[in-house]
């Protein structure tokens, strides 16, 4: 399995403006992604920190995909003025 990691910071009184944002663009394209088991959304209000972290079973799965949701992240994130952090773990562990 890999997780995607997507890290941001924006100011507190945007972090609502970028969760619906991402329901409304980012969100269908999960929805419908193959291999992709878990995604979650994490947020501070207080700080506007914002982790996005999808749990795939595989890179070919993320790869598969990308080319629809790579543009949708990009206009996400120029919508906002922000360049995130994305990292790629192997998962090594899980608990069921």
């Amino acid at each position: 399995m890999i997780a995607r990691v997507l890290t941001v910071e924006v100011p507190p009184d945007g972090v609502e403006a970028v969760v619906e944002a991402y329901r409304e663009d980012v969100r269908p394209i999960h929805a419908r992604a193959a291999g992709l088991r878990q995604h979650y959304v994490l947020v501070d209000r207080t700080t506007g920190r914002i982790a996005i972290i999808g749990v795939w079973d595989s890179a070919d799965d993320i790869a598969a995909i990308a080319s629809t949701l790579e543009p949708a992240r990009q206009r996400l994130w120029a919508r906002f003025g922000k360049d995130p952090a994305l990292d790629i773990f192997d998962v090594a562990d899980e608990l069921r």
